[in-house]
């Protein structure tokens, strides 16, 4: 499957709601509390669009949103987060091409890294951030009540 990434706007919200729904209400492994507030509503993603929030993502062959995520440039850096993918293309390279384009992004935006929290037990996050050079920054720490997650960064080469 060919991912190609791009950068959401206004017109996608409501789209771009339904993909958090559907991704959010089934990560268990995150506590339900996470999980409800990772459900944005199209609104509260509008919202953070004009507070400076980028969403980015992929669409399947008809079109439809499959994967999203977000990124906000800090004074640390390149921040990304919230990184939600359609079930059913999940293992089929839609985080891989998200990554290459949140580096790629930093890269070009003149930013001195780019740095994620992942959660401590998530194998399949730690295996993608390790893939593309993340260290681990730091100790663990609660990011949530009941959720433990680890910093991760990349310096921009």
């Amino acid at each position: 499957m060919k991912v190609t990434i791009e950068e959401f706007t206004e017109k996608d919200a409501e789209d771009l709601e339904e993909v958090f729904h559907k991704v959010w209400s089934v990560s268990y492994e995150y506590p339900e509390e996470w999980r409800k507030s990772r459900q944005l509503k199209k609104e509260e993603i509008v919202r953070e669009m004009h507070a400076g929030h980028h969403f980015f993502g992929a669409r399947n062959e008809q079109g439809d949103i499959i994967g999203v995520y977000k990124l906000v440039i800090t004074e640390e850096g390149c921040f990304g987060e919230h990184q939600s993918i359609l079930p059913e293309y999940t293992g089929k390279g839609v985080a891989s091409a998200m990554y290459k384009q949140f580096i790629e992004y930093a890269e070009t935006h003149g930013c001195k890294k780019n740095y994620v929290n992942i959660l401590k037990t998530h194998e399949a996050c730690i295996h993608l951030v390790e893939k593309y050079r993340f260290c681990k920054v730091g100790e663990e720490f609660e990011q949530a009540k009941g959720m433990t997650v680890q910093k991760y960064e990349r310096v921009v080469e």
